[in-house]
């Protein structure tokens, strides 16, 4: 059995596709084919069914997929332990969301990178229920994420830093200024919210339902610039992490609204399964994010 058949499966399963497969691998779509029918033919399965456009797991599938996720992370640790080079080789795959990405991550994965070039590195984006699921399933081998304290009986959770969250409007809002506003004001305005399970939203609009505030209306993107503009735009008011609004606050293009309730804070943390053996390329990233 040739193990490469084995990472031509594990890309097959990620993009759904024979062909976008070939495009990541530089294969020709036929010879992902052939080595799909291989590992077929070399368990006796039926690996994969169309489902539409997509290429979908069957039982047999993601039964082999289990293993094969412990195979490939044994021979990165293998190569990682054995490795004479001064660099690092191997995959690490990263999931964060989208603020800490565009904000936090930036500088210690450019680092990274710059001291590890042999070092292949995926980072994905994404919503932190997802994230936590994608290192349950080892779609992730870290993720670093903005929410309440995650306890997971199967995570291991780092915390790295405590982020305030900051309500902010137009510099000529007409809440601008006031102190220690009500915060059933917020009824007679457009809040524009980022998408359904949204560590952030998930905390405002549980605030709001506790003091039975309802907002005149809801606007909601996936985009944090989108909102950022739309609030400078004078659409309507958002609650986003400080660090995302930090240079709109230092030019006036934005300001923050002194509502009346308790600070709402949450914290930025690294998961990892409990059972993942975390590679020097593993902690050496997770020494760059501390510093």
């Amino acid at each position: 059995m040739d193990v490469s058949y084995f990472y031509t499966f594990k890309e097959v399963v990620k993009w759904g596709s024979y062909t976008r497969t070939g495009e990541e691998l530089g294969y020709a779509q036929s010879s992902v084919t052939t080595q799909i029918k291989k590992l077929e033919d070399y368990y006796g399965v039926r690996l994969f069914e169309r489902a539409g456009q997509t290429m979908r797991l069957t039982q047999s599938g993601e039964q082999l997929l289990y293993y094969v996720d412990q195979v490939i992370g044994l021979l990165e640790e293998a190569e990682s332990m054995l490795s004479d080079n001064i660099h690092m080789r191997g995959t690490v795959r990263i999931g964060a969301v989208e603020s800490l990405a565009a904000y936090f991550i930036s500088k210690s994965l450019k680092a990274f990178k710059e001291q590890n070039p042999d070092l292949r590195i995926q980072l994905e984006s994404g919503l932190c229920p997802n994230l936590k699921d994608g290192v349950l399933e080892s779609h992730y081998d870290l993720a670093v994420v903005l929410d309440e304290e995650v306890k997971h009986p199967l995570l291991k959770t780092s915390l790295l830093r405590k982020e305030r969250m900051v309500i902010v409007a137009a510099n000529e809002h007409p809440l601008v200024g006031e102190k220690r506003v009500n915060l059933r004001r917020i009824e007679d305005e457009t809040l524009i919210l980022t998408e359904k399970d949204c560590s952030y939203r998930n905390m405002l609009e549980r605030l709001l339902k506790k003091r039975a505030v309802e907002p005149r209306s809801v606007i909601s993107f996936t985009s944090l610039e989108a909102i950022k503009q739309c609030v400078i735009d004078e659409l309507g008011i958002a609650m986003l992490p400080e660090m995302t609004v930090a240079r709109e606050l230092e030019d006036g293009s934005l300001c923050a609204l002194d509502f009346d309730y308790e600070e709402l804070d949450l914290y930025i943390q690294i998961i990892h399964h409990q059972k993942k053996w975390l590679s020097p390329s593993l902690e050496k990233f997770i020494e760059l994010l501390y510093e």
